[in-house]
């Protein structure tokens, strides 16, 4: 193999530095050289051979061992070049090879009779293989120097052998006048199939190759290289192919198909035009630029006071199974407690949301979660069952609404501090709770329920589009938005006509920023035409505080005091709560207070009870209404304001209600 090579590589230095102009010459369709190739391969094969075996199997041999061999062949076949970037490509090779060689071992038999007395005698050992195979070599080539068609390149030989076939003869060398025993000078011939031949070959390549451009179509390729065998010829003995190789392909570069030629010149489209006008429709028809619109809104309010009490069932302290109305992470960023239902004890449901949503709103606030049982049956002095429904509370706070763990101070206790008796089944319903108590009052304030109706002045905006096409109009469109929210869409077929834009009172458009009107045509032959118009949308806004009125008396009603059981105490809670209805007395009001209760208790007991709440608040409302004509009637339980079979029911009957009617100017 070393001879072999040494006699292709001064043809490979000349190649490497001869460059003809044409490689560097380009066309339409890029380089050359980087174009998809396909052509022809031929060339020299110096096979080496590598054998560690005496004989072949079933073949008698006299040999002490074969070490190697070599010979001639070569190889012919389809070739074809891809371009993968500016330094790698694949070439492919499908050919016919010979990769046969002759192994001889020379050996000194000993000392034979001859006419002149004895002599050594030596015999040559010789297999001659006719090796051939159908090969396909798929090689990765590598260009380490940009611009310079130098490859380097590697990959695997697979290949079927068409002939594996070897010739075996053993023949005296010296002296040249003796025989064997059969008077021959050879022995031990065999000529035919290998034994244990292989059908299928496998090898390793690498080596190196340059391209030259022969015009703007055509390139040769000369190379070199060396092949590795990994399998050997036979099964029964170790006989390796090994070889190197010279060879020149020549490709034909394949080049784009020529572009179609351009169509001709498109005939002059037909008139094609559009525009869009806008009007404010009054009440009475009349079409009016200014689209100026009045918008009215009427306000209704209602503050509802915030039990802070969860109740849980008998031996339970599992949150989901209370009245609470709990949320996802997700859902809290839309949470707005202005927007629950006007409904007390729909609101009393969102209780642990309001409290959440507040301690967001006041990261200094702090609550004190208190769990108690109604010290009946398996919750009698059971404290640990007290602290479970409080630690459900906190863990709900700080799983769902993110509230810091410190912030929550968690204690158990036995009967709450004030509860009904737990002889009843109405008492035990209320014992076994959590109280909620905090350092900040806004965290347990009243809930302001508000509403807000809306009226405008204009309820019609008029499009009139204004459209020249010489084909006709196959579709239109008119979009009203502002930014990425859209207030309104037409659209139709054939010429427009004017269309009119009711305004939603529910959803306006902000005042302020313009409105854009987007009217979009196709005619009959495909051309498009786009109109728009950006109208500036204004409001004048009048906001109307609604309250009740009776005649010329304004009628302000409160239900904000909650009561502990069989107490008529005002906590210090309260006197917040207080002066909202202070803020509504005037000289010329008149203040009536109602008193309530739960079913719990006789009539004249609750009555009695009712009276002395109502006692308790004209005292709280102090000097707000000296001089002020002031009534109070205990409705007692004769009248319940809510569902008294729920303890959250019970516990709103236990209320005033202050109704302060004032006389209007």
């Amino acid at each position: 193999m070393r001879h072999a090579l040494k006699g292709l590589f001064p043809f490979l230095l000349v190649v490497c530095f001869w460059q003809p102009v044409s490689a560097q010459s380009r066309d339409d369709d890029g380089p050359p050289m980087d174009r998809p190739a396909i052509g022809v391969s031929g060339g020299f094969i110096s096979n080496t051979h590598s054998a560690t075996f005496s004989h072949l199997p079933g073949i008698p041999s006299c040999c002490a061992g074969y070490d190697g061999g070599d010979g001639t062949g070569i190889g012919f076949g389809a070739a074809a070049r891809f371009v993968i970037d500016d330094a790698w490509s694949l070439h492919l090779l499908l050919r016919y090879a010979d990769f046969s060689a002759t192994l001889t071992s020379e050996e000194n038999i000993g000392p034979v009779l001859t006419s002149r007395g004895p002599e050594e005698a030596t015999v040559e050992h010789r297999l001659a293989s006719t090796t051939a195979a159908i090969d396909f070599r798929p090689t990765i080539g590598f260009r380490p120097i940009a611009g310079l068609p130098l490859t380097l390149f590697t990959g695997p030989h697979l290949a079927y052998l068409i002939s594996n076939d070897v010739t075996q003869t053993e023949e005296l060398l010296t002296p040249a006048d003796i025989t064997f025993d059969d008077l021959q000078r050879t022995r031990n011939k065999y000529d035919g199939a290998l034994p244990e031949a292989a059908s299928l070959y496998a090898g390793f390549a690498a080596g190196i190759r340059y391209g030259i451009m022969l015009g703007d179509r055509w390139s040769l390729w000369p190379e070199v290289s060396m092949r590795l065998a990994a399998t050997s010829l036979s099964s029964g003995v170790d006989w390796m192919a090994h070889g190197a190789e010279g060879s020149v392909a020549v490709m034909y570069h394949i080049p784009k198909p020529p572009p179609p030629p351009p169509p001709p010149p498109p005939p002059p489209p037909p008139a094609i035009s559009t525009g869009v006008q806008v009007f404010a429709k009054a009440a009475d028809g009349t079409l009016r630029e200014d689209a100026r619109v009045i918008v009215e809104r009427l306000t209704r309010g209602e503050l509802f006071p915030l039990l802070p009490y969860v109740f849980f069932p008998q031996e339970s302290a599992a949150l989901n199974e209370t009245h609470m109305h709990r949320l996802q992470t997700a859902e809290t960023q839309s949470f707005d407690e202005t927007a629950l239902p006007n409904s007390t004890l729909g609101i009393y449901a969102e209780l642990l949301n309001v409290v959440g949503s507040r301690m967001v709103k006041h990261p200094g606030s702090k609550i004190t979660l208190t769990g108690c049982n109604n010290a009946t049956g398996a919750e009698r002095s059971n404290r640990e069952l007290s602290r479970l429904r409080a630690e459900a509370v906190r863990d709900y706070l700080v799983s769902v609404w993110h509230i810091d763990p410190k912030r929550i101070s968690v204690t158990a206790r036995n009967l709450p501090k004030e509860a009904p008796s737990v002889d009843a089944i109405e008492g035990q319903e209320e014992a076994r709770r959590v109280e909620i108590s905090s350092d900040t009052y806004a965290v347990l304030a009243p809930v302001r329920w508000q509403s807000v109706e809306q009226s405008v002045s204009t309820p019609t905006i008029v499009l009139r589009p204004e459209v020249t096409a010489e084909a006709g109009i196959r579709h239109w469109s008119i979009g009203v938005t502002q930014g990425a929210t859209s207030y309104a869409s037409y659209d139709g077929s054939d010429m427009p006509e004017a269309v009119e834009w009711q305004l939603d009172t529910t959803r306006l458009p902000e005042a302020g920023r313009n409105v854009d009107v987007v009217l979009r045509i196709e005619d009959r032959v495909g051309q498009t035409s786009t109109a728009r118009v950006a109208l500036p949308f204004e409001t004048e806004t009048r906001t109307t505080e609604v309250v009740e009125q009776r005649g010329n008396r304004r009628i302000d009603r409160f239900s904000l005091i909650l009561f502990d059981f069989k107490s008529s105490a005002i906590g210090n809670e309260n006197q917040k709560i207080l002066d909202i209805v202070r803020e509504a007395i005037t000289p010329q009001s008149h203040v009536t207070i109602y008193g309530f209760a739960d079913r719990t208790g006789s009539t004249e007991i609750n009555k009695k009870l009712a009276l002395e709440r109502c006692e308790s608040v004209r005292s709280a409302l102090g000097p707000s209404i000296r001089n002020i004509d002031v009534q109070m009637e205990a409705v007692g339980s004769d009248r319940l304001l809510f569902d008294n079979d729920l303890p959250e029911g019970r516990n709103y009957c236990r209320t005033v209600q202050i109704v302060v009617e004032t006389g209007l100017k």
